[in-house]
């Protein structure tokens, strides 16, 4: 079934901050005059350091020297795997200007040999993280070989060792060692087994190879395997200095902070610039990555910003997430498994001792473990299995006993730690803490411990927190690359005489690299009337009456005011008015005053309710479209609203904000804020806001040739409360010439898993449409298809393009026609590649001194054989503008440089709900929003409080594909 697709708001009126405001757990924090800003914050617009450096003479040499050797050529099959094009040329439309980029030359030197070593643990295994990084510690400190090498070996923490010179391991290169696992400054325990370790020599890291393969013309598909070999070693080499520099930690993978230390932990004071509310700091954070380009490697540095738990005390982390402390279950997620470093234990000299200890959680009530009909469970040998460790569910210390081998009786907490230790609890009504196990419980009280730094969180940050995050991370291009080449550098461990880097002959310049774009002009736009529009800066307003290109009537509309919402006359006049000047016909609200809902809290109960019976009572009335006015915007009950609009009843929708339209309407905007909220209503109908004049555009070509569209997207869910939850597909496809109507699908598959199960079947569908309304099928099918990373290129090509193909020869067999030329796009922004005027008349003042929109990069920084390009259509309103990276991976077509990248630049001012140019192509972009409808879909069900180890139940779950059929 055909649905139109709802995204974000647009249009003359557009609203650029994020949406954030209180928490579930408390509100945002208050934003000091200066949040986020550091040394390296500049209030004025310019842009970085502009001189008169230019691209590498070299590289440019070596791309003209590809240029006539590129065509429409294919790297050979390896092992049967399908094959990738090569790049046929670089483009040459536009302005041509420079730019800098976060990237890096990278030097090796050919006299250097660096040997790999593989690494089993095993007997016991160390399971990976903060462990087995300890043990490689203790490998490297107690093993000879690696001991009297220092700066000479280095390691991925994993497997991996790579070495700047052989390690004397015998005639087989291979020895077995023996080793026990023991925290930081600690011995280990005699009762502990030690684990056997062999290394064993795997081979050379083949650097003459790589620079020989990077300086091969790009036919020539020789060593691609040594390639990524040889970069994830290079990676492992430049990763060693921050992983041994004691004030750097590691965020994630690839990813390094050197964490603010409190000087105060009993306060967040240190951290007002950086307070993420509710227990959170966020700290800015550097990621690097070694890539290879035409004739050269590149080390890229990108900066981010990380939440972290912050160094305090841990009754006050937990009083800061949640003030009452009302949500124990939550609360005990929040802080399970965090390192917390406790001073009240001294020696036989009084001297303090220093422990670090794990959270396990609160106190759970001993019971029986029950299956699914309630009975009890019992282990092999017929015993109960319990659970449990205490009298009470989350008990404090003052109320939680237990039987003391030193003192008489049974003792409470808190009764104990004054006995034992002479200290007197503050907040002996606080929920205690366990820091042992179920089956053995050490109970200390939270005020006593200090949250050790260098924690990541790895939760998924409320919208409050949300809002503060993006406040310290948008900063502006100028902003970044001060520190990246200021702060990034020195974390990286990118300076002179780097001594780790030395031994592998490893030199990486300190100055970003420059490198040739061009600046696209922007498509021309017709409205109705064929009344033409040239977009400035990406963006467009529909000033002097200017009406949609096909309208469609709005009939039997209303409106939902849910909660404290205010609709008063004036509104529904100037809504009225839009209606009207938009083409969409001149019909009042039926009922004229509307429908009344009182919604509960978030996603409770109360709303689910509320909304159901005022949507269905509506619908009962014969409303076709409605209305819904919150007095404030919520994730939640906007979700639940999708929920029971598009899946259990049936009834078109948009969403009203009423503090949104009466301030704009204070301000005089009014009509301003509800044009925009026509765009979407438009489409919503079955419309046409606007469309390309063709004339002279390479769509034209397409559009004659009858060609399908389609956009491509899966996405993951994140939650903590369950096993493996699925994963979200989104397909859309187009199905007119204009390439402004799409059919759309959004469907569950297994969790975790990238490319789409029966692709093959949802691509039949869409192409049955597309012959119904044109009596044939598409000669040509461009598909767009975001989510997938490099190392997924082939597998999308074997499993997805695959399926699709034989889908296709199915249909076209059937009908006698010639098969489709397919063209498949990996397209997405989920890289860290940034571009950084050079000059002043290059860069957009009005946003932040970026890019201009229409800015195209295929040379200097991109692939040295593949067919990419980093475009920007469409202007950053904040922070440093993202570019989309587009790789071709299949080209039946013979797409040229050109034609491809002015085709995936002007579709990106197809987006039909803004008067924007988006920043991923249209495609892409509504697959996007169609995995993001189908999160919210599930967004109640997944955030339950399931029981530990729940898997997800596809036979059990509230949505799995397709929306109500009205």
């Amino acid at each position: 079934m055909s649905r139109s697709i709802s995204g974000f708001t647009g249009g003359r009126w557009c609203r650029t901050t994020s949406r954030g405001g209180s928490s579930q757990y408390g509100q945002a924090s208050g934003h000091v005059p200066d949040y986020g800003n550091d040394q390296f914050t500049d209030s004025r617009k310019h842009i970085y350091n502009p001189q008169t450096e230019r691209p590498s003479t070299t590289v440019e040499a070596k791309e003209e020297c590809d240029r006539p050797i590129a065509g429409p050529l294919i790297f050979e099959s390896i092992g049967g795997e399908p094959s990738l094009p090569v790049r046929p040329g670089f483009g040459t439309l536009g302005t041509p200007i420079q730019l800098r980029t976060n990237h890096f030359p990278l030097h090796l030197d050919l006299e250097k040999t660096i040997y790999r070593y593989h690494v089993e643990i095993t007997d016991p295994e160390i399971p990976k993280g903060r462990q087995r990084r300890q043990f490689f510690f203790i490998l490297f400190n107690e093993v000879d070989e690696c001991r009297s090498r220092k700066d000479r070996v280095v390691t991925d923490h994993a497997e991996t060792l790579i070495t700047a010179g052989k390690l004397e391991l015998g005639v087989s290169d291979t020895k077995e060692y023996r080793l026990k696992y023991h925290e930081e400054g600690k011995l280990p325990r005699e009762s502990s087994k030690a684990s056997r370790v062999i290394i064993t020599l795997t081979g050379l890291v083949p650097i003459p190879e790589l620079l020989r393969y990077l300086d091969s013309v790009p036919g020539d598909s020789s060593d691609l395997e040594n390639r990524l070999m040889t970069v994830q070693a290079l990676n492992v080499i430049v990763d060693a200095t921050p992983n041994e520099n004691p004030k750097v930690c590691q965020a994630c993978r690839n990813v390094y902070s050197e964490f603010p230390r409190n000087s105060n932990p009993n306060t967040m004071d240190d951290y007002k610039k950086t307070d993420l509310s509710c227990g959170l700091i966020g700290v800015r954070s550097y990621y690097s990555s070694v890539r290879t380009s035409t004739g050269r490697d590149l080390l890229n540095l990108h900066g981010q910003c990380k939440p972290f738990y912050p160094e305090l005390n841990l009754h006050e982390l937990m009083r800061a997430f949640s003030p009452n402390l009302d949500d124990p279950y939550t609360l005990e997620k929040f802080i399970s498994k965090l390192r917390v470093r406790f001073r009240y234990l001294k020696d036989v000299k009084g001297e303090v001792i220093e422990s670090v200890k794990t959270v396990y959680g609160f106190s759970h009530k001993r019971e029986a473990v029950r299956d699914e009909i309630g009975a009890a469970k019992s282990d092999p040998q017929g015993n109960a299995i319990w659970r449990g460790n205490a009298e009470q569910h989350y008990g404090s210390s003052e109320s939680i006993q237990f039987q003391s081998l030193k003192y008489p009786g049974r003792l409470t907490v808190a009764e104990y730690f004054q006995k034992e230790h002479g200290i007197v609890l503050e907040h002996p009504g606080t929920m205690v803490v366990n820091f042992g196990s179920d089956t053995n419980p050490v109970w200390i009280p939270a005020e006593l411990g200090i949250v050790e730094p260098d924690q990541p969180y790895r939760g998924k940050l409320n919208d409050g927190q949300t809002s503060n995050m993006l406040a310290i991370a948008a900063r502006g291009p100028a902003e970044n690359a001060r520190r990246l080449v200021g702060a990034g550098t020195q974390v990286i461990g990118i300076y002179a005489n780097n001594p780790i880097l030395s031994e592998f002959g490893i030199s990486i310049d300190t100055k970003m690299i420059v490198v040739p774009a061009r600046i696209l002009q922007p498509p021309t736009l017709l409205y109705a009337n064929r009344k033409t529009i040239i977009p400035r800066n990406a963006s467009w307003n529909l000033a002097g009456g200017t009406r949609f290109y096909q309208p469609k009537d709005l009939k039997n509309w209303s409106y939902v005011l849910c909660g404290q919402s205010k609709f008063l006359s004036v509104h529904r006049t100037a809504l009225c008015n839009q209606i009207k000047a938009c083409g969409l016909g001149n019909s009042e609200p039926f009922p004229f005053d509307g429908y009344q809902t009182t919604l509960g809290k978030g996603d409770d109960d109360t709303t689910d309710e509320a909304l159901q019976e005022v949507l269905q009572r509506a619908k009962a009335d014969g409303v076709k479209f409605l209305f819904v006015i919150l007095e404030s915007f919520s994730k939640p009950i906007h979700a639940r609203l999708k929920y029971f609009a598009d899946i259990k009843i049936g009834i078109q929708h948009t969403t009203l904000v009423s503090n949104e339209y009466i301030a704009q309407c204070k301000k005089g905007h009014g009509d301003d804020y509800f044009a925009s909220v026509m765009q979407k209503v438009n489409v919503k109908v079955g419309g046409i806001n606007h469309i390309l004049d063709k004339k002279g555009d390479p769509l034209d070509f397409f559009a004659r040739s009858s060609t399908m569209l389609v956009g491509l997207d899966v996405t993951h869910p994140a939650t903590k409360n369950m096993v493996k939850p699925p994963s979200v597909v989104g397909l859309v496809a187009s199905l007119d010439e204009n390439f402004t109507t799409w059919l759309e699908t959004t469907k569950l598959q297994e969790g975790r898993k990238e490319m789409v199960d029966d692709i093959g079947e949802l691509m039949g569908k869409r192409l049955q449409a597309y012959g119904e309304k044109h009596q044939r099928y598409p000669q040509n099918i461009i598909i767009y298809r975001d989510g997938v990373s490099e190392g997924q290129f082939k597998t999308v090509l074997t499993e997805e393009v695959s399926a699709i193909e034989a889908k296709c020869k199915e249909k076209y067999t059937r009908k006698k026609f010639k098969m489709p030329k397919v063209v498949v796009i990996i397209c997405g922004k989920r890289h860290h590649t940034r571009f950084f005027p050079t000059k002043e008349k290059d860069a957009d003042e009005k946003h932040n001194c970026n890019p201009k929109s229409g800015t195209v990069v295929d040379r200097g920084v991109s692939s040295e054989k593949y067919y990419d390009f980093f475009i920007q259509p469409h202007a950053a309103l904040n922070g440093t503008a993202i570019p989309c990276h587009c790789t071709v991976i299949r080209d039946d077509i013979n797409i040229g440089p050109d034609v491809l990248h002015k085709v995936t630049h002007n579709l990106s001012y197809l987006y039909g709900r803004a008067t924007k140019a988006v920043s991923l192509c249209t495609p892409a972009y509504y697959a996007d929003i169609m995995c993001e409808r189908g999160n919210k879909y599930l967004q109640k069900y997944l955030n339950k409080q399931w029981p530990p180890e729940t898997h997800f139940d596809f036979n059990n779950s509230p949505w799995v594909e397709h929306v109500h059929r009205e």
